[in-house]
């Protein structure tokens, strides 16, 4: 259970810290930015939503044990979600928390094993994220859409850097 917990608060925090950059800042970003800080506030009442690397790296270590992750290659260890689209879908204001769900991908659906237990499959999950508003109604982008594609780790994992450790160095 807490791997799914350590899941979803990991992809809050990148969704949330995301959502806070802007390339520009004025007086609109500035106000964007505390309200971001007044729902970080809110959120850290009922538990943090940021910790230390330490902390992170031993809930980390002990999801990658569980799965054996060192052993088994095929076993997702983390997804990567592209910047750029997470802080278009997010400049909507209207936008007040994320709802991040487990997902089965289209390519494991479409051959034929929809409904079928994956275990931790890199090559059957994913993340849908959409975000909902304060009367906790959805709310899609432009063009009706939320948030599909998350790249599976390994596979698609960094090879250079720090980020390609599965822990924070």
């Amino acid at each position: 259970m807490i791997t799914n917990k350590f899941l979803i608060a990991s992809l809050f925090s990148l969704a949330v810290l995301a959502a806070c950059q802007t390339k520009e800042k004025g007086s609109r970003e500035e106000a964007e930015d505390s309200a971001n800080q007044a729902m970080l506030n809110a959120f850290n009442a009922n538990g943090p939503v940021f910790i230390s690397p330490d902390s992170a790296n031993r809930m980390i270590s002990s999801y990658l044990n569980s799965i054996g992750s060192t052993s088994n290659d095929s076993n997702l260890t983390s997804l990567i979600i592209n910047a750029d689209s997470l802080r278009a879908y997010l400049y909507n204001t209207n936008i007040k928390h994320v709802k991040i769900m487990f997902a089965h991908k289209l390519s494991y659906i479409n051959a034929g094993k929809g409904g079928q237990n994956a275990g931790f499959s890199k090559n059957a999950l994913t993340v849908i994220l959409a975000g909902f508003d304060a009367n906790d109604n959805y709310i899609y982008n432009d063009k009706g859409q939320v948030m599909n594609h998350a790249n599976p780790c390994p596979a698609n994992c960094p090879t250079s850097g720090t980020a390609a450790s599965h822990v924070l160095n």
